[in-house]
This record gives C-alpha cells, structure tokens and sequence, in this order.
C-alpha cells in the first residue's frame, strides 16, 4: 500500500520598489512599523499586476507620491527556505527634490534621506548588493541569491 505525504509547494512572492533621489543624490528610504531594517519604498505585486504598476500603487499607498517608474534598475530572485521564493524587482523613480511625503502610519514608521554610504548599511543584504550593482548603471543588474 502507497502512503503519499503532501508537501507545500514554496509559494512565490514578488516586491516591485522605487529608488527615489533627491538632487544631492540621497536616497528616499522607509523603515516598516516593528522592523530594525530599512528599505526602498514599495512593495508585494497584487495578482495579475505588472511590476511597474505595483510599484507606483505602493509608493501612492505608502508615501501619497504619484510617479511614474524609470527604467529597472535590478531584479533578485531568492530561493524559498523557510517561506517563499522572492522575485524583487528595483526600478529609478527619478530625482526628486520638493516630494510631499504623507506616510501610510499603519504600514511605515518613518522616512528619510541618506547618502548611498548611509542607507546601504541599513538595508537588508540582498537589497544592498542590488543596489551596489544596478543603481547607477546603464543597464539592469539581475542577481541571484
């Protein structure tokens, strides 16, 4: 007699975020209500959305901004350990400099500008690498983990 155990396939989730600049070259970063880390403003795709689509919706739900994302700038892919694989898609939102931030409090405690020396530290790894590879390239940077 066969016994079949079922596993859970590793869902898939993807992020689509936004490198904002000011014209000193600083980077709009976001720290998530409870974390340690910061990151780019963004966040999951919905079902059926493009990725430039969802990252314009974040950054209206998050910051209150309109912009229309640039070209990508990177995208990582991780594989599942202990939840999903991520696929997380990096695009330049532009430079900015007179940007009326109303950030969504349920989701986001505070924002602020950094220095690409500042905020690198403060982002988790995989975002830092991307960064450090794609942010001021010409072409997009992909990157596995």
């Amino acid at each position: 007699m066969f016994s079949f155990r079922w596993r859970p396939v590793p869902a898939r989730v993807a992020t689509a975020r936004g490198l904002i600049r000011d014209p000193d070259g600083r980077w709009l970063i976001v720290r998530p209500v409870g974390k340690r880390h910061w990151q780019l403003p963004g966040g999951r795709l919905e079902r059926g959305e493009p990725p430039t689509a969802a990252c314009r919706r974040e950054l209206r739900e998050e910051l209150g901004v309109d912009l229309e994302p640039g070209r990508p700038l990177a995208v990582t892919w991780r594989p599942a350990r202990r939840r999903s694989a991520r696929f997380a898609f990096v695009f330049d939102m532009g430079t900015h400099d007179a940007l009326e931030i109303r950030l969504q409090a349920a989701e986001l405690s505070e924002w602020r500008w950094a220095t690409p020396e500042e905020a690198l530290p403060l982002l988790k790894p995989d975002m830092a690498a991307a960064l450090t590879s794609g942010a001021d390239q010409a072409t997009a940077v992909y990157l596995e983990f």
